[in-house]
């Protein structure tokens, strides 16, 4: 018998930036993973939500060359090690 899901999960995102021509990403909010607004959980999925958010990233940060990535937690303090349940990565500086 199959475990019933949660009618609403909750999520949080890690955003992070590679400059080009360095190995790892940093983190670019200091203070860990914040919250998916459930507005955004509303009205679409969270594949939906991190790739608005990237979109928007490539808008505003379009000075910066290098990666942004987005990291999607189910756990608000995710342990080291933990595996996100949602990695999307997008390029920036190509204008």
């Amino acid at each position: 018998m199959r475990a019933r899901q949660p009618y609403w999960q909750s999520y949080w995102y890690d955003l992070r930036f590679r400059p080009k021509g360095t190995p790892s990403f940093e983190p670019m909010n200091p203070d860990g993973p914040r919250p998916v607004p459930d507005e955004s959980l509303a009205l679409g999925t969270v594949d939906e939500f991190a790739e608005r958010l990237l979109a928007v990233g490539v808008d505003e940060l379009d000075d910066l060359c290098g990666e942004l990535r987005v990291l999607v937690y189910t756990e608000a303090a995710p342990a080291p090690g933990t595996e996100p349940v949602l990695v999307r990565t997008v390029e920036l500086g190509r204008r």
